[in-house]
């Protein structure tokens, strides 16, 4: 069976090629997309090429115009922490899980920041490549308030990703999925996500057997944001402290074993949304990969 997930692109909207070439005028623009692949048993395969996939933009096929393999990958890192009271009970466990997370991911050419967030979101940390840093603020949290998941997202990518960093933007979210108090809605943070061609992993705090009707209906919401950015949703199995640091070991792995492919499409810049496919060929291997991208006109200065 073909392993086909829709991957969308985080498209990069300049154009590399704009003028009278000829009577007419010919564009040419530059995307790419980050992706990982699994098999069967859910391991990471970290030795393909681009000879092992197929891109399709809006239904046509495209020619792989560069391929990266990203282990070592450059990384702006945004942690978003619910501090709400909802999750007041498994907090401590969070905080410290957290803070060791930002010990151990970052690298000299990383960069972090925290954000907090109750009712309000909160920018406790802004953009360093100091761990120590970025763990103290993190250890200095206290739970209260309502909850805006929403509103954290959406701030965040709006205003801390540069559109021209060629670092691999992640969002790593902890909550427990009850979004109480945003303004700003599912679609609009999915919008401006992509936009900032953010991965958005998600952290669970609750436990399974701990989901009520609200609940559960945050998780649906939070799985869908993550794929449709090419991330993955982490949820413990019990409630055990260490769960929580395994959950962020894995957003860890999951980071560091990332591809990267470009593409030219011959249209100008239009801010329209793309639909992209991309297939691998061996089908027992399973893509994972965002599922939209705005086609970005730049703007004008």
């Amino acid at each position: 069976m073909t392993a086909r997930l829709a991957a969308a692109v985080a498209c990069v909207a300049g154009v590399l090629a704009a003028g009278r070439v000829f009577p007419q005028d010919v564009y040419v623009t530059l995307c790419r997309t980050h992706f990982t692949v699994t098999d069967a048993r859910g391991e990471f395969v970290t030795g393909l090429g681009p000879g092992d996939f197929t891109v399709y933009d809006d239904g046509a096929p495209q020619t792989i115009a560069g391929f990266s393999r990203h282990a070592d990958a450059r990384v702006n890192l945004a942690v978003l922490l619910d501090r709400s009271a909802s999750v007041e009970d498994r907090f401590p466990y969070l905080r410290t899980a957290a803070a060791a997370f930002e010990r151990s991911v970052m690298r000299p050419a990383d960069r972090g920041l925290v954000v907090a967030f109750d009712s309000k979101a909160y920018l406790l940390q802004d953009w360093t490549n100091d761990p120590v840093r970025l763990a103290g603020t993190v250890r200095s949290l206290t739970p209260a308030g309502g909850t805006s998941i929403f509103d954290a997202v959406f701030k965040t990518c709006r205003d801390k990703f540069p559109i021209d960093d060629r670092r691999q933007n992640v969002i790593v979210l902890t909550t427990d999925g009850e979004d109480t108090t945003s303004r700003a809605t599912f679609d609009q943070a999915l919008h401006m996500a992509t936009l900032a061609r953010v991965t958005l992993y998600v952290i669970g705090i609750r436990a399974e057997g701990s989901l009520n009707t609200r609940e559960f209906q945050g998780r649906r919401v939070l799985t869908r944001l993550a794929e449709l950015t090419g991330g993955r949703v982490f949820y413990p199995h019990g409630s055990s402290p260490d769960e929580v640091g395994a959950l962020f070991a894995g957003v860890q792995q999951e980071m560091r074993n990332t591809y990267s492919l470009t593409y030219y499409l011959d249209v100008p810049p239009d801010n329209a949304f793309h639909r992209v496919r991309i297939e691998a060929k061996d089908g027992t291997l399973t893509v994972h990969a965002p599922t939209g991208h705005y086609l970005r006109r730049p703007s004008s200065s």
